[in-house]
């Protein structure tokens, strides 16, 4: 059994974009002798969460300043009094590189966790800094030095199978998360227009937060598209919802858009294959999960027109086929991408370093 600090942006369940570290939390401590979570800001803590919570005090307006000396001072006196064996920096290259300096010379293991397109000067030091990088799939790390893939932590509970909808009416399209640029809406709103214009009933419900100045500025661009191309009734634009609608929304869709940019594995598609939804993506990276299906699910990054083509291939098939793809969806994450399978994959490098790793995949330069 192992003892671990694990060091993330926002302790929330309910949070849209990162309610997910709660459930990370919660399985890392079901299975070491014990868990330090420190959160740059903490706003509900679980009852079940069999964890210690350090708050940096975000959420009481603490500066920046004050939150770093918060957290070496963490870092210093968790890593003697647990003693800490590993410490795990979700998605924030900066969490690793304050903390090196502290946790190196008291013997404790650093780790980073990053599946992002965005490589920043933060991001390189990292990589020097790590023990160990780990991301979700082999296409997913912007980086370059060596990583070790264990799959994207889905919690298949939360996301239970939802069999295909009976083909009445229009085709339901669902694209889910923030206004970012990086996620690449203009293609997907381009791609359901041109979609209608070969004869294609279909509707698309973009639904996300706009948590910053560009991404809310991003979202009048976006509706301003939608007007333009005349399809204020066929595509809507809509606020972010609390992560516990998401698995109704995408039990209400027939299908996921997802148009991000290449080099991130984006969770919702995990989460929208794990309850039997087709996920049409156009992010090279997810081709190791979305090969050899009856039907073509990826298309070129950009590609209005291979949008289209999809979702038109897609409103083609029939109701038994779309069940046989969701079920084969479902499997694919749960073997490769579950909640359990990720937090044993931690749990196998904090004890035993790359001889631990077993099933999970090892990548360097020339894989990616």
């Amino acid at each position: 059994m192992s003892r671990i600090i694990f060091v993330t942006q926002v302790l929330d369940a309910a949070d849209p974009v990162l309610g997910a570290s709660t459930d990370l939390a919660r399985a890392l401590a079901a299975r070491c002798d014990r868990l330090a979570v420190v959160a740059n800001e903490v706003r509900a803590v679980p009852s079940d969460l069999g964890a210690e919570v350090v708050s940096l005090g975000k959420e009481a307006g603490a500066g920046r300043a004050i939150r770093g000396l918060r957290y070496e001072r963490a870092v210093a006196q968790l890593s003697r009094r647990m003693p800490a064996d590993a410490l795990l920096a979700h998605m924030c290259p900066v969490y690793l590189n304050l903390a090196s300096p502290i946790a190196k010379p008291l013997g404790v293991r650093t780790i980073l966790w990053y599946a992002h397109p965005a490589r920043s000067t933060g991001l390189r030091l990292a990589e020097r800094l790590a023990d160990v990088v780990l991301t979700s799939l082999p296409g997913a790390y912007p980086g370059e030095r060596e990583v070790l893939a264990i799959g994207q932590a889905i919690d298949m509970q939360a996301f239970p199978y939802a069999g295909a909808r009976s083909p009445d009416g229009p085709l339901r399209l669902l694209a889910l998360g923030r206004t970012s640029p990086s996620k690449g809406y203009p293609v997907a709103i381009r791609g359901i227009a041109r979609a209608r214009e070969q004869g294609t009933d279909v509707r698309l419900r973009i639904v996300g937060p706009s948590t910053t100045a560009p991404e809310r500025r991003h979202r009048e661009e976006l509706q301003q598209l939608i007007d333009e191309l005349g399809m204020l009734e066929a595509i809507t634009l809509e606020s972010g919802v609390p992560r516990d609608e998401t698995r109704d929304l995408i039990r209400w869709c027939d299908a996921l858009v997802n148009t991000t940019i290449p080099g991130s594995g984006d969770k919702v598609v995990f989460e929208a294959m794990a309850t039997g939804r087709p996920a049409l993506v156009s992010n090279p990276a997810f081709a190791p999960v979305l090969h050899d299906l009856p039907l073509p699910l990826q298309f070129p990054d950009g590609s209005t027109e291979g949008l289209a083509d999809r979702v038109v291939e897609l409103v083609l098939t029939n109701h038994d086929v779309r069940e046989e793809i969701g079920r084969e969806l479902r499997h694919r994450v749960g073997t490769g991408h579950s909640l359990t399978h990720w937090a044993d994959g931690v749990i196998q490098v904090v004890a035993g370093g790359r001889s631990g790793v077993g099933q999970y995949h090892l990548l360097g330069g020339s894989d990616r």
